[in-house]
């Protein structure tokens, strides 16, 4: 709570209240910043999905009949273009 006194003219008060408020604000982000630090980070132990790698399931279902056999992934083959009707390709 923050009170104002206004003697002869003279406040006091309404800058402190203020810096009080702040430092009260600075301190929860400081806070909120450092608890986002202490999240546990990926590291040996750490499944591979959380890692990022592919299990070799995924790894077949992407690469199709190309697995072990190319670094390409499978691509179905490309139909030929149909001719426009009654003009010049």
């Amino acid at each position: 709570m923050c009170v104002q006194v206004d003697v002869g003219g003279d406040r006091a008060g309404h800058l402190d209240c203020a810096a009080e408020a702040l430092q009260r604000a600075a301190r929860l982000a400081q806070s909120q910043a450092r608890a986002a630090f202490e999240t546990p980070t990926p590291d040996a132990r750490s499944s591979n999905l959380t890692v990022g790698v592919a299990s070799q399931t995924a790894v077949r279902q992407r690469f199709g009949s190309n697995f072990g056999l190319s670094v390409h992934p499978q691509r179905p083959v490309r139909p030929a273009p149909t001719p426009r009707p009654g003009g010049q390709p």
